[in-house]
This record gives C-alpha cells, structure tokens and sequence, in this order.
C-alpha cells in the first residue's frame, strides 16, 4: 500500500474554479492551495479568494459559445486542466412571481451553464485519461428547505423558497450521476458536494433553526467546505464517482 496521506495531495495539479464570485468558492480556493493546487478561475466577476491565483479566465456561464472558448484557453493557457470545480449553481433571485423570461434566464445562466461546463472541460479531462469534477450545491439539493427554519427570517425565506432555487440545486445531485457514466469510462470522475450554510453567512435567527436541526449542533466552517473538496480532488477519492456528498453535520440524515 502506498502512504495514505500522499493520496490526499495535490501538489503538481491544477485546478480551475467556475463562478468564483459564488459562495463556499474561497473556502474551495484555499483548502485546495493549502493541498498543493494551482488554482485557476473562469468567470466573468472578480473575487477575493484569499489565495495565489495563476490565471483568470473569461467565461460566461450558460453560453454555449463562451463554454467552447473557455476549453480553448484552458488548453493554450493551462496546459493541463487535473479540478473542476463547478460553482455556477448560485440563484439569488427571491419570490415566486417570475415571468418565463426570467426563469429562462436562470435556468440558462444555472443548469444549463453547468451542463456546458462539464461538457467542454470533461473532454479535456477524458482526453488526458483523468481528473476529477465536482459541482457545488448546499443541503437543499438533498432534502429541500424546511418552512420551519424560516419562521423568524421572512427575508432568506423568500431567497430559499424562491420559484427555482430548490430544482436547480437539486439538479447537481442527478447531473453528477449522468456526467460518472462518460466520465468514468475514460479515467475520471464526477461528484457533488451539498453543503451547509457556512458560519457568518446567514442571520442568527436562521443559524439557531439550522442548528436545532442538525446533529452537529452548529454551521459549517472553512475547514469543513475544504477538508470535503480536498478529498473528492485528490486520488484519495479516485474509485468515488456519480455521489452527492452531504457535508452538513449531520442534517439530512435526520
């Protein structure tokens, strides 16, 4: 048997994070630096990840165009391209009184942005016989957003329960399974990671409902979002693929 502990290096990788403006991307970025990765970001939004940053490429998550380039550069650019980290799933628009237009506009900029994501970068990854991919969600992609929660947060009750949040963060879960199966055939892999909210990040009223709930008795912290990521990046996990791993102390397993 080789040393367990080398399997959860990523020293020598590179790894590209999709959306890096979006939530849990900077505890992504530094738990995977501190492992040893290069990291990369795609996206058309700055962010402070906290973390050396080799390269920012631009990409508009949705468009197919943009998805075709985005494979171009990371060749010409990157070289080699071993983590995705696909984080495109954020939608903070509230309430349910949307307009086709603008479910449309979501469900592009969200699900199908994911789906172009895997698909261009997944060929890069199939072509080089290995590499790992994971799509970012939170708990509700597992159980769904519990009314209960909410009682004394109206305001992030519109946010959770808006009309789509729920099915587009429910759709890594199965996406992870589909994208395994081409995937795996040619050496890599794919997983989700359903997390919960990180402390700092929601109202006290909300953490205390959370936290009732949930058998660690507290939120999320940086090391939680990164120890998780770091272990589906790395070869520790290489006969893991098509799994949704909660990593919410506990929630849904009540």
């Amino acid at each position: 048997m080789t040393n367990i502990l080398d399997r959860f290096s990523l020293a020598g990788k590179k790894a590209l994070i999709v959306c890096p403006e979006n939530p849990y991307s900077r505890e992504i970025a530094q738990g995977l630096a501190a492992a040893g990765a290069e990291i990369w970001t795609a996206g058309n939004a700055d962010a402070d990840l906290g973390v050396t940053v080799a390269g920012k490429l631009t990409y508009t998550h949705g468009d197919t165009e943009s998805a075709a380039n985005l494979a171009n550069e990371v060749r010409a650019k990157m070289g080699t391209l071993d983590i995705v980290i696909e984080n495109g799933l954020y939608t903070p628009v509230k309430g349910w009184k949307q307009t086709y237009n603008e479910i449309y506009d979501q469900l592009s900029k969200t699900e199908l942005g994911l789906m172009l994501t895997v698909q261009s970068l997944g060929r890069i990854l199939a072509e080089q016989g290995h590499g790992s991919v994971i799509l970012v969600a939170d708990y509700g992609a597992l159980v769904g957003y519990d009314p209960v929660n909410y009682q004394n947060c109206p305001g992030e009750k519109d946010t959770d329960f808006s009309f789509v949040k729920g099915f587009i963060s429910g759709g890594a879960v199965n996406y992870a399974r589909q994208a395994s199966n081409y995937l795996a055939e040619n050496g890599c892999r794919c997983n989700a990671v359903a997390f919960a909210p990180v402390e700092g990040s929601c109202s006290e009223e909300f953490r205390t409902a959370f936290t009732r709930h949930n058998q660690a008795k507290r939120l999320a912290k940086a090391d939680d979002i990164a120890a998780a990521v770091v272990f589906l990046a790395s070869d520790a996990s290489e006969f893991i693929t098509g799994i949704t791993m909660p990593v919410d102390g506990g929630y849904i397993a009540k």
